[in-house]
């Protein structure tokens, strides 16, 4: 018997120390992701990688966009392509991480406001919310319940409303920590309603840091980094006359030809005078005459021919303000079930969700009256440029008749 007990610990012995090698990769592996598409990486130091992992970090939050960083009043805090997760204390003390509220800040910073809820009878199954007077019902609710509901996507502040998005003309609604997008051309599937990427955008929007950082030697996750990055210098050549894999309007055989009033643009700025002194900025854009002006206080400074969204898809009306540039951008999206894509678009300025000014290369319809886009403004690539150089974050812009 005591030969036999001998014997099963032996055993024992040498079975842990087999098995010991195997689990600390494991372990290993878990404390730390590196995505090359994004360039950054995502650790369990605050927590942050395993609630990602367990609330299907992918689909809901994205890749991170930036490293992880302090923000005043909240503690640590990563931002992903659709969201931000933080580290807080709860109520009894011990730190949790939870979602932050990416998108009441976004809409906050651009000055958006929704229209009230409809005074309209109950709809059957959806649920008001009296802090913000907003309420989610489908096509949204059943995503948003199985996600966490309030506890991940918050309350809503607004109702389902159409507005042209980065993916194309789409019904969103927007809640305090996200924006949920249903996608037509994938109805009936998982994917049908997907979170939008206004993490990102925020993170743009407030100047961060989110160029690439090397990796710094932990496991891979995701697709490689794309051959050739989307945004390029702003002193690049401008982008060759390609054609797109599918142009969002049919080229006509003899294009007219547009002009565009181009003036030197204004001093860099090194050379301007003092904030005092400096003239205000101002973009206009006339949807009947298809042109854009361009304002320093009331003094015109120039002005192009544009060509801007279809019906169905048309350019947003109101007073905006430039919240995002780009030098270069490779756009996509899903139109009428049918995917497209216009590589190296120059100088694109968002102004109002997924619609921005840009430089075009695939028609020269500017000034016709056609509106061939998908809610953009399109524009003359030199004037496109020029308007790139001139106009910083904040210019406001405005779309009327």
């Amino acid at each position: 018997m005591r030969h036999t007990a001998r014997l099963t610990v032996v055993v024992l012995l040498i079975v842990s120390l087999f098995a010991t090698p195997t689990a600390a990769p494991l372990s290993a592996q878990a404390a730390a992701l590196y995505f090359p598409r994004t360039g950054h990486h995502l650790t369990d130091e605050h927590g942050f990688l395993s609630f990602w992992r367990s609330h299907d970090g992918p689909r809901m939050l994205g890749f991170p966009v930036t490293e992880a960083l302090m923000i005043e009043g909240v503690g640590p805090a990563q931002y992903f392509e659709k969201g931000r997760l933080e580290r807080v204390a709860a109520a009894d003390g011990a730190p949790i991480v939870r979602t932050g509220a990416v998108v009441a800040e976004y809409v906050a910073i651009l000055y958006r406001t929704f229209p009230p809820r409809p005074d309209r009878p109950p709809v059957e199954g959806e649920l008001f919310f009296s802090e913000t007077g907003y309420s989610v019902r489908e096509p949204f609710i059943g995503f948003w319940q199985a996600a966490g509901g309030v506890d991940f996507f918050g309350m809503p502040i607004s109702e389902p409303l159409w507005e042209q998005t980065a993916g194309g003309y789409r019904q969103v609604q927007y809640f305090e920590r996200a924006r949920l997008e249903r996608v037509p051309a994938f109805a009936g599937t998982i994917d049908e309603i997907q979170v939008g990427d206004l993490g990102r955008m925020l993170a743009e929007l407030r100047g961060l840091n989110i160029a690439p950082v090397p990796n710094r030697g932990f496991e891979t996750f995701g697709p490689p980094a794309p051959a050739a990055a989307d945004i390029a210098p702003l002193n690049a050549p401008v982008a060759p006359v390609l054609q797109p894999t599918a142009p969002p309007a049919a080229r006509p055989a003899s294009p007219p030809r547009a002009t565009a009033t181009l003036r030197s643009p204004a001093p860099s700025p090194a050379n301007r005078a003092p904030a005092a002194t400096r003239a205000a900025k101002r973009i206009v854009v006339n949807l009947s005459k298809q042109w854009l002006y361009a304002y320093e206080d009331d003094r015109l400074v120039f002005d192009a021919p544009v060509a801007t969204g279809r019906d169905g898809m048309n350019t947003p009306t109101g007073t905006f303000q430039i919240y995002a540039k780009l030098p270069r951008q490779t756009m996509d999206g899903v139109t009428d079930g049918t995917y497209w894509v216009v590589p190296n678009v120059p100088h694109v300025m968002y102004f109002y969700g997924g619609v921005a000014l840009h430089g075009t290369y695939w028609h020269n319809l500017f000034g016709t009256g056609a509106r061939p886009s998908h809610g953009c403004v399109n524009l003359p690539l030199k004037s496109a440029a020029w308007l790139y150089e001139w106009a910083p974050i904040g210019t406001p812009v405005r779309v009327t008749y």
